[in-house]
Protein backbone atom coordinates (compact mmCIF):
# COMPACT_ATOMS: atom_id res chain seq x y z
CA UNK A 1 0.00 0.00 0.00
CA UNK A 2 1.55 3.32 -1.22
CA UNK A 3 1.06 6.45 1.29
CA UNK A 4 -2.26 7.72 1.97
CA UNK A 5 -0.43 11.18 2.07
CA UNK A 6 -0.60 13.27 -1.21
CA UNK A 7 2.92 15.01 -2.50
CA UNK A 8 2.96 18.31 0.08
CA UNK A 9 -0.26 16.95 2.11
CA UNK A 10 2.41 16.40 5.53
CA UNK A 11 3.84 19.72 4.99
CA UNK A 12 0.89 21.49 4.63
CA UNK A 13 -0.48 19.80 7.70
CA UNK A 14 2.89 20.89 10.12
CA UNK A 15 2.58 24.30 8.38
CA UNK A 16 -0.99 24.29 9.62
CA UNK A 17 0.19 23.10 12.46
CA UNK A 18 2.70 25.95 13.16
CA UNK A 19 0.77 28.83 12.28
CA UNK A 20 -2.64 27.98 14.28
CA UNK A 21 0.12 27.31 17.68
CA UNK A 22 2.08 30.48 17.56
CA UNK A 23 -1.40 31.92 16.68
CA UNK A 24 -3.58 30.84 20.09
CA UNK A 25 0.16 31.62 22.08
CA UNK A 26 1.08 34.77 20.15
CA UNK A 27 2.21 36.90 23.13
CA UNK A 28 4.04 34.37 24.76
CA UNK A 29 6.08 33.01 21.38
CA UNK A 30 7.26 36.62 20.76
CA UNK A 31 8.17 37.02 24.53
CA UNK A 32 10.48 34.05 24.46
CA UNK A 33 12.89 36.23 21.82
CA UNK A 34 13.38 38.85 24.38
CA UNK A 35 12.86 36.78 27.51
CA UNK A 36 9.42 37.50 28.93
CA UNK A 37 7.36 34.62 27.23
CA UNK A 38 6.91 31.37 28.67
CA UNK A 39 7.80 28.02 26.99
CA UNK A 40 5.90 25.73 29.19
CA UNK A 41 2.52 28.09 27.78
CA UNK A 42 4.07 27.84 23.94
CA UNK A 43 4.24 23.83 24.69
CA UNK A 44 0.97 23.63 25.79
CA UNK A 45 -0.16 25.72 22.94
CA UNK A 46 1.32 23.62 20.17
CA UNK A 47 0.02 20.33 22.15
CA UNK A 48 -3.45 21.35 22.21
CA UNK A 49 -3.89 22.55 18.64
CA UNK A 50 -2.13 19.14 17.59
CA UNK A 51 -4.84 17.31 19.33
CA UNK A 52 -8.15 19.73 18.76
CA UNK A 53 -7.18 20.75 14.81
CA UNK A 54 -4.78 18.76 13.14
CA UNK A 55 -6.28 15.15 14.91
CA UNK A 56 -9.70 16.50 14.30
CA UNK A 57 -9.02 16.73 10.71
CA UNK A 58 -7.14 13.89 10.34
CA UNK A 59 -10.06 11.75 11.99
CA UNK A 60 -12.35 13.30 8.69
CA UNK A 61 -9.50 11.96 6.82
CA UNK A 62 -8.88 8.55 7.63
CA UNK A 63 -12.70 7.67 8.50
CA UNK A 64 -13.20 8.98 4.71
CA UNK A 65 -10.68 6.85 3.58
CA UNK A 66 -11.81 3.90 5.54
CA UNK A 67 -15.40 4.30 3.75
CA UNK A 68 -13.93 4.58 -0.12
CA UNK A 69 -13.54 8.61 -0.11
CA UNK A 70 -10.00 10.55 -1.70
CA UNK A 71 -9.29 12.69 1.20
CA UNK A 72 -6.55 15.06 1.46
CA UNK A 73 -5.61 18.26 3.92
CA UNK A 74 -5.17 21.97 1.85
CA UNK A 75 -3.90 24.87 3.21
CA UNK A 76 -6.68 27.57 2.49
CA UNK A 77 -3.77 30.43 1.51
CA UNK A 78 -5.88 33.40 2.42
CA UNK A 79 -7.02 31.82 5.49
CA UNK A 80 -3.23 31.52 6.57
CA UNK A 81 -2.97 34.97 5.48
CA UNK A 82 -6.17 35.83 7.43
CA UNK A 83 -4.69 33.92 10.50
CA UNK A 84 -1.30 35.76 10.84
CA UNK A 85 -2.68 39.34 9.83
CA UNK A 86 -5.37 39.08 12.45
CA UNK A 87 -3.38 37.87 15.61
CA UNK A 88 -0.05 40.48 14.32
CA UNK A 89 -2.23 43.42 14.25
CA UNK A 90 -4.18 42.27 17.60
CA UNK A 91 -1.01 41.70 19.32
CA UNK A 92 -2.51 38.21 19.94
CA UNK A 93 -5.72 39.63 21.40
CA UNK A 94 -7.79 37.69 18.57
CA UNK A 95 -7.20 34.45 17.20
CA UNK A 96 -8.94 33.69 13.90
CA UNK A 97 -8.22 29.96 13.30
CA UNK A 98 -8.43 28.75 9.30
CA UNK A 99 -5.44 27.31 8.35
CA UNK A 100 -6.80 24.86 6.00
CA UNK A 101 -9.23 21.79 6.28
CA UNK A 102 -9.64 18.26 4.60
CA UNK A 103 -11.51 17.83 1.12
CA UNK A 104 -12.93 14.89 -0.13
CA UNK A 105 -14.04 13.55 -3.19
CA UNK A 106 -16.89 10.76 -3.31
CA UNK A 107 -14.30 7.81 -4.67
CA UNK A 108 -11.32 6.08 -3.81
CA UNK A 109 -9.01 6.02 -6.53
CA UNK A 110 -6.25 3.00 -7.01
CA UNK A 111 -3.96 5.68 -8.19
CA UNK A 112 -3.75 7.02 -4.54
CA UNK A 113 -3.55 3.46 -2.90
CA UNK A 114 -6.19 3.49 -0.65
CA UNK A 115 -6.39 0.00 1.12
CA UNK A 116 -10.34 0.28 1.54
CA UNK A 117 -12.76 -1.95 -0.38
CA UNK A 118 -15.82 -0.18 0.89
CA UNK A 119 -18.28 2.14 -0.89
CA UNK A 120 -20.72 4.26 -0.26
CA UNK A 121 -24.15 4.04 -0.76
CA UNK A 122 -26.13 6.40 1.16
CA UNK A 123 -24.16 9.63 0.55
CA UNK A 124 -25.64 11.99 3.75
CA UNK A 125 -25.37 8.22 5.74
CA UNK A 126 -21.35 9.27 4.83
CA UNK A 127 -21.24 12.50 4.80
CA UNK A 128 -22.80 12.67 8.18
CA UNK A 129 -20.06 9.53 9.44
CA UNK A 130 -17.36 11.62 8.30
CA UNK A 131 -18.00 14.91 9.80
CA UNK A 132 -19.00 13.15 12.91
CA UNK A 133 -15.03 12.13 13.20
CA UNK A 134 -13.65 15.32 13.70
CA UNK A 135 -16.36 16.51 16.93
CA UNK A 136 -16.33 13.04 18.34
CA UNK A 137 -12.24 13.37 18.53
CA UNK A 138 -12.82 17.07 19.95
CA UNK A 139 -14.99 15.57 22.49
CA UNK A 140 -12.74 12.73 23.82
CA UNK A 141 -9.90 14.63 23.87
CA UNK A 142 -12.06 17.87 26.14
CA UNK A 143 -12.91 14.34 28.76
CA UNK A 144 -9.16 13.29 28.62
CA UNK A 145 -7.56 16.81 29.33
CA UNK A 146 -10.19 17.78 31.60
CA UNK A 147 -9.61 14.25 33.85
CA UNK A 148 -5.85 14.76 33.18
CA UNK A 149 -6.33 18.16 35.09
CA UNK A 150 -7.96 16.92 38.15
CA UNK A 151 -5.66 14.11 38.38
CA UNK A 152 -2.54 16.83 38.58
CA UNK A 153 -1.39 19.15 40.48
CA UNK A 154 -0.52 22.97 39.03
CA UNK A 155 2.34 22.53 36.69
CA UNK A 156 3.66 21.70 33.29
CA UNK A 157 0.93 19.07 32.65
CA UNK A 158 -2.42 21.15 34.22
CA UNK A 159 -0.89 23.84 31.81
CA UNK A 160 -1.42 21.07 28.93
CA UNK A 161 -4.42 20.13 30.40
CA UNK A 162 -6.04 23.32 30.39
CA UNK A 163 -5.32 24.36 26.97
CA UNK A 164 -6.30 20.78 25.63
CA UNK A 165 -9.31 21.10 27.16
CA UNK A 166 -10.36 24.42 26.26
CA UNK A 167 -9.24 24.20 22.33
CA UNK A 168 -11.08 21.10 22.19
CA UNK A 169 -14.28 22.64 23.77
CA UNK A 170 -14.16 25.63 21.69
CA UNK A 171 -13.58 24.20 18.37
CA UNK A 172 -15.56 20.89 18.99
CA UNK A 173 -18.64 23.37 19.88
CA UNK A 174 -17.95 25.45 17.45
CA UNK A 175 -18.57 23.01 14.78
CA UNK A 176 -21.19 21.44 16.03
CA UNK A 177 -23.69 24.74 15.31
CA UNK A 178 -25.61 23.18 12.65
CA UNK A 179 -24.84 25.86 9.92
CA UNK A 180 -23.33 24.92 6.83
CA UNK A 181 -20.61 24.47 6.21
CA UNK A 182 -19.73 23.38 9.98
CA UNK A 183 -20.03 19.49 10.63
CA UNK A 184 -22.43 19.89 13.04
CA UNK A 185 -25.36 20.72 9.90
CA UNK A 186 -24.29 17.64 7.96
CA UNK A 187 -25.12 15.71 11.64
CA UNK A 188 -27.72 17.29 12.14
CA UNK A 189 -29.95 16.92 9.09
CA UNK A 190 -28.93 13.20 8.81
CA UNK A 191 -29.29 12.36 12.80
CA UNK A 192 -30.48 14.26 15.28
CA UNK A 193 -29.67 11.90 18.41
CA UNK A 194 -26.02 11.24 16.99
CA UNK A 195 -25.79 14.94 16.74
CA UNK A 196 -27.48 15.79 20.25
CA UNK A 197 -24.94 13.23 21.82
CA UNK A 198 -22.11 15.11 20.50
CA UNK A 199 -23.21 18.52 20.76
CA UNK A 200 -24.69 18.58 24.31
CA UNK A 201 -21.80 17.81 25.73
CA UNK A 202 -19.17 19.96 24.38
CA UNK A 203 -22.03 22.82 24.37
CA UNK A 204 -22.37 21.85 28.14
CA UNK A 205 -18.38 22.20 28.67
CA UNK A 206 -18.08 24.93 26.87
CA UNK A 207 -20.73 27.02 28.74
CA UNK A 208 -18.99 25.69 31.92
CA UNK A 209 -16.12 26.89 30.89
CA UNK A 210 -16.84 29.94 29.49
CA UNK A 211 -19.25 31.34 32.64
CA UNK A 212 -17.79 29.52 35.58
CA UNK A 213 -14.25 28.97 34.47
CA UNK A 214 -11.65 26.20 35.18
Amino acid sequence: MSSQFSPGEISSIIIAWLVLSIAITYQNFVGLFTGIGSLEIVIAGFVATATGFIIHEMGHKFVAIRRGYVAHFRLWMWGLLLTLFIVVFSRGGIVFGAPGAVYIAPAAMAAYGYDSTYRPRDPEQENMVISAAGPGINLAFAIAFLSLLLAVPAGFLSTIAIFGFELNVGLGSFNMIPIPPLDGSKIFRKNLLVGLGLALPLWAMFFILFTIGI
